[in-house]
């Protein structure tokens, strides 16, 4: 094919191997799905055009659809190189000058795919060869990608909704403080609450003057009352030591690291699952 495929330490293009057909569908879902910051189908179109694909297969969805054309030629032509043209052309720089963020996210997605075949986005958005991952956890750290080893920590998907931009900057100071907020967020979703901090967490989880209306138990025994007391000592924590600090300071001198960062959404993740089966008096 005349459209390069990928780089090489500026060697020029050669013949791949067909891309597995699991890596295809994989980069597919990433690139053509539904919400943003997916491909359009006018935009599929347009850069299966300019990787001398003139029509698209019938497929369910753009997803799949696109999935049985890249796969579809690659097995005609007997190499990987069209779905490797696509890419680039896809996560071409130029494409996303007026939404940076975008591309970003799409990046951020695809790294831990293409490591695990070995590659990775060059900044120009071409393929370049590097070391080939052989886990999920090796696919994230090489790629760099925070999301990727998080989701593979089963990190709760609240906890990264609320602070998505974030992590594909790889903002770690706000990331932290916009995943503490989910918490007391979803607190007084469950509760109807306006309160926040310690105020939040006395009237709905209870106090030494009030009963609890949110209970993470039976709250019958005496060990039941503990448990309860002992998560909202631990909400109570994360207020003060994660979210209250990152308010009234700025990430200028800020010395977090990736591991804090793991920590604290393992811990934000706990807290998330209790609260999914907590019980709310009516």
């Amino acid at each position: 094919m005349a459209d390069l495929a990928w780089k090489n330490g500026g060697m020029a293009a050669k013949k791949i191997d067909v891309f597995p057909m699991t890596c295809t569908q994989a980069v597919c879902d990433v690139l053509a799905q539904t919400n943003w910051p997916g491909l359009t189908n006018s935009e599929i179109d347009h850069l299966l055009t300019m990787v001398n694909v003139q029509s698209r297969e019938d497929g369910a969805n753009k997803r799949d659809s696109l999935y049985r054309t890249l796969n579809n030629v690659q097995v005609r032509q007997q190499c990987g190189n069209v779905l490797a043209a696509f890419i680039a052309r896809a996560m071409d720089p130029t494409r996303y000058t007026g939404d940076p963020q975008r591309r970003a996210a799409l990046a951020d997605a695809l790294g831990p795919i293409l490591a695990l075949q070995g590659f990775h986005l060059g900044d120009d958005g071409h393929l370049v060869r590097g070391p080939q991952a052989k886990s999920l956890s090796e696919a994230a750290k090489l790629s760099g990608s925070l999301r990727a080893e998080l989701v593979r920590r089963n990190a709760h998907s609240r906890v990264l909704e609320f602070c998505s931009e974030e992590l594909i900057a790889k903002s770690l100071f706000h990331a932290m403080s916009e995943a503490a907020k989910s918490i007391p967020a979803q607190v007084r979703k469950l509760t109807g609450s306006t309160l926040d901090g310690a105020e939040l967490y006395d009237e709905v989880l209870g106090s030494g003057t009030k009963p609890p209306v949110l209970m993470i138990n039976d709250y019958v025994s005496q060990s039941d009352i503990s448990e309860q007391k002992g998560f909202k000592q631990i909400l109570v924590g994360i207020h003060g030591h994660y979210r209250n600090p990152r308010a009234h300071t700025t990430r200028l001198g800020a010395v977090e690291s990736e591991q804090d960062l793991l920590d604290a959404f393992s811990l934000f993740s706990y807290v998330h699952r209790r609260l999914d089966q907590a019980t709310v008096k009516p």
